[in-house]
């Protein structure tokens, strides 16, 4: 239980530290440029820009410098990890990747990127899970394979739960874009961690430094069953545009692997940290931190410093420059961009309605329920409507939420996949997808495994091993076969374990004879952060036939010993995106 709290209150602060200083980069930013919410005319816009691009250079340098795989959301590499390549994708859990997401994130926002924190601040709780799971104190449950599993379950709980102070949200959240399969006992760790997070939130978020969703508050005629429908379609229209904004994210990266407009990463965000400081400047909408513009979408009165025709100008230049955003090589969240698109859409959505049917009508609501709505068409997590309920702090439109966010799930499914495993085919990450059979009925193993398979028999000669090992140097493991005609598979052996048994075989007489390829199928690895895991060791080789105690690796370990690293990607490519 230490563990638990720790996971939720260490990741919190950093959270809330990050958090402040982009809100200190926004206001030395607005200083330097702007004079009362008025732009500072020609010098003004060259300090404004200037100051922009500088910190967005810096951001995608820092992820350059010091680890790639901070950049983008995390969700995408957490999801790999928690459907069992924990091992393969162990540089995303580094020190490093944690310092160059927390300072990449700090540029990034305070450059002025329209970009989330939330899949971010899911990546830094989940580093903070495996670094503290590594302690001393800590180690026994590290060795434990179901609990690793679980205590990276609570960190992704964690990270969204810290973002909005939502503990119940964040566990269904994490649950729905996260988790492969759960285990019913991670539930409640989990809720101890995002409510011990939840806690921290609301101490720090009730001080002036930083801006806080504020909670809602709709009068008595507001809401009235006649209006399902309008909620409803509503739902409908958000999971097609959902649907639309996920297909356009897939095309900007096309366009970018085919070198449409500047593959270089410091072009292409210097060109949109350009663009987006010179739209940006001239009008205080654009500049708006996006948790001040919902808390106004959400407002049951009137819209006061925002115009119907600023709503719409608000969507007509985030969304493209959301989706162009998100796949810069730096580090980018999609939740809150789709928060504030979808409470835009919604309040939009209610205006017109107002308009044509008169005061019954409260636009605030259908923002309510246009932000969860999208964001779900986005992510297809059912969570948004409890990530809702607990961000307004009122029930009332839980059964309109409910309906639009299930339609909007549904009409998204029907056109694309979410936002995160389309992220997980662009980045080529390991990940077991599910096969659908009424899609392809006929599909078969033979259709998506890789037939060149690399492997050594079980019984190989010191010169076939020093082959392999020298050819697929990036290979950590090889898998081993009955023999060189059967292709049983036996398991796997180590890379390390190869390499510590030749080196003391090398004075051994009779090098070339054939050894023994020995591997304990039943191992489960134990902890692999460093020397060897709890099934290897090196044995003691007096000549030929000794043998080689190896690692046994599941399934989708042994296909990572296919020619090329991406080999062991077993996603269905031929349905549509």
């Amino acid at each position: 239980m230490v563990l638990l709290v720790l996971l939720g209150v260490i990741p919190s602060l950093i959270i809330f530290i990050v958090d402040v200083a982009v809100h200190r980069l926004f206001a030395l930013r607005e200083a330097l440029a702007v004079d009362s919410g008025q732009p500072g005319g020609v010098q003004g816009f060259i300090l404004y820009t200037a100051s922009g691009l500088v910190l967005c250079l810096a951001s995608t340098a820092v992820c350059h410098a010091f680890s790639t795989d901070a950049e983008g959301s995390g969700i995408p590499q957490m999801k790999a990890i928690m459907s069992g390549f924990y091992d393969k994708l162990k540089p995303a859990l580094s020190l490093w990747a944690l310092l160059a997401k927390c300072v990449g994130l700090v540029l990034a926002i305070g450059g002025g990127l329209p970009i989330g924190w939330e899949g971010p601040n899911v990546h830094i709780a989940c580093i903070i899970a495996h670094h503290l799971s590594r302690l001393p104190f800590f180690r026994s449950l590290r060795r434990d394979r179901a609990l690793r599993m679980q205590i990276m379950a609570c960190a992704c709980a964690v990270g969204l739960a810290s973002s909005f102070g939502t503990p119940i949200g964040g566990v269904l959240y994490a649950l729905e874009t996260t988790a492969s399969f759960y285990l019913v006992p991670t539930f409640w760790k989990s809720l101890l961690s995002t409510v011990a997070g939840a806690l921290v939130y609301d101490m720090l978020y009730k001080t002036p430094l930083v801006e806080a969703f504020e909670n809602t508050s709709f009068g008595g005629g507001d809401y009235t069953r006649t209006q399902l429908l309008a909620f409803a379609l509503l739902g409908v229209l958000c999971g097609l545009v959902g649907a639309a904004f996920v297909k356009c994210v897939h095309w900007v990266y096309i366009m970018r692997k085919l070198r449409a407009f500047g593959a270089q990463r410091y072009v292409i965000v210097g060109l949109v940290a350009t663009f987006a400081a010179m739209v940006q400047y001239p009008l205080r909408l654009f500049r708006l931190d996006p948790r001040t513009a919902i808390n106004q979408f959400f407002s049951a009165e009137p819209l006061l410093s925002l115009s119907t025709w600023d709503v719409v100008a608000l969507l007509g230049v985030k969304f493209p420059l959301i989706v162009v955003s998100i796949g810069l090589p730096l580090p980018a969240g999609v939740f809150i961009p789709c928060f504030l698109l979808g409470s835009a859409f919604g309040r939009l959505y209610g205006e017109v309605l107002k308009f044509f049917f008169g005061a019954a009508i409260v636009p605030g609501g259908y923002a309510v329920v246009g932000a969860a709505a999208f964001t779900a068409g986005v992510t297809r997590a059912l969570s948004c409507a409890v990530v809702i309920f607990e961000v307004t702090g009122q029930l009332k439109h839980m059964v309109p939420t409910v309906v639009a966010v299930l339609l909007a799930v549904i009409v998204g499914n029907a056109c694309t996949r979410s936002l995160y495993d389309t992220l997980i085919i662009m980045k080529q990450l390991p990940f077991m997808a599910h096969m659908r059979r009424d899609r392809h009925p006929r599909q078969t193993v033979a259709d998506v495994m890789s037939l060149a398979v690399v492997s050594l028999p079980v019984r190989a000669s010191a010169e076939q091993v020093r082959a392999v090992l020298a050819r697929y140097p990036a290979f950590d493991s090889v898998p081993v076969v009955s023999d060189a005609d059967g292709q049983l598979l036996l398991g796997a052996v180590r890379r390390r374990s190869l390499l510590a048994t030749l080196a003391v075989a090398a004075d051994a007489a009779g090098a070339a004879a054939p050894y023994a390829l020995r591997v304990d199928e039943d191992s489960d690895g134990g902890d692999h952060d460093g020397g060897s895991s709890g099934s290897e060791h090196v044995p003691d080789v007096g000549g030929a036939g000794a043998p080689l105690n190896g690692h046994a690796e599941p399934a989708g370990g042994a296909a990572a010993g296919a020619p090329s690293p991406g080999s062991y990607e077993l996603v269905d490519m031929r349905s549509p995106i």
